[in-house]
């Protein structure tokens, strides 16, 4: 019995209360348990695929890739086949997952991360280390030439062996991307690629004479061909007409030779 009567046989008023709020109790509890429905039997499958299938088809970790879960409502059987996933309609949030014994079908959100975030996601304590390394403070696209404020510093943690993240601000002078940047995204060595400072067609300011000369007089002239920083290059002056070859000091600068 739940409840007891006093000695006597007759309850009292606080016991017969207490006696009506333990059964209430039991009631609303039997009636939260049923309506949270069971889970899928095949759901763990489709999450574990799903995730596997986004990994490999998109190189990424494991940490990178979450599947968000599906509608508790949804039943999803257990496959007695191989479940084949795809993304049918080129939309890489989500991946369909198809069984063709039960014959059923299903989408899943994907969510995966990016930039910063994604490369600290990756990096597991073992033989890590923190590093102080330059990251892109915009979305940069491929040939855009390196400017101030384009980098900011950030400390991250990356393997030990990995050193190919730019550490220094000088190796970002005079140089141009290789690839599109995401905004917070670490910039290595191979995504840069020294800039020409000198462009074909351009005029540029020539420095003849010097140090040990006497004498130091500037002109200008006409470059005919791109060149890098140190570079010898051909000009022409467009009042003589006279070639001259002159190496590449700054943006549309050189130094006669």
């Amino acid at each position: 019995m739940l409840c007891r009567t006093s000695q006597t046989g007759k309850p009292t008023g606080l016991i017969a209360l207490g006696c009506a709020t333990a059964l209430l109790g039991t009631v609303w509890l039997q009636a939260d348990a049923q309506s949270v429905p069971p889970a899928s039997p095949g759901w763990a499958a489709v999450e574990q695929g799903a995730k596997q299938f986004v990994m490999d088809t998109y190189k990424l970790e494991a940490p990178l890739v979450t599947i968000q879960p599906m509608d508790s409502r949804i039943k999803i059987n257990l496959c007695e086949q191989d479940i084949v996933f795809d993304q049918p309609y080129g939309n890489k949030q989500s991946v369909r997952a198809r069984c063709a014994q039960p014959v059923w079908q299903h989408f899943v959100m994907v969510q995966v991360k990016t930039g910063l975030g994604a490369q600290l996601a990756t990096v597991t304590q073992t033989n890590a280390v923190s590093r102080q390394v330059w990251v892109s403070t915009q979305s940069i696209k491929r040939g855009t030439s390196v400017q101030p404020g384009m980098f900011k510093t950030a400390e991250i943690t990356v393997p030990a062996h990995e050193t190919r993240f730019v550490s220094d601000e000088r190796e970002l002078v005079n140089t141009e991307l290789l690839r599109d940047l995401p905004a917070n995204t670490p910039v290595k060595m191979q995504d840069l690629k020294p800039a020409a400072l000198v462009r074909r067609g351009q005029q540029v300011t020539v420095a003849v004479g010097g140090e040990g000369k006497g004498f130091l007089i500037t002109v200008k002239a006409e470059a005919q061909q791109d060149g890098l920083l140190g570079e010898q290059i051909r000009l022409k002056n467009p009042d003589s007409g006279r070639s001259l070859t002159a190496v590449v000091t700054g943006v549309n600068m050189a130094r006669g030779l």
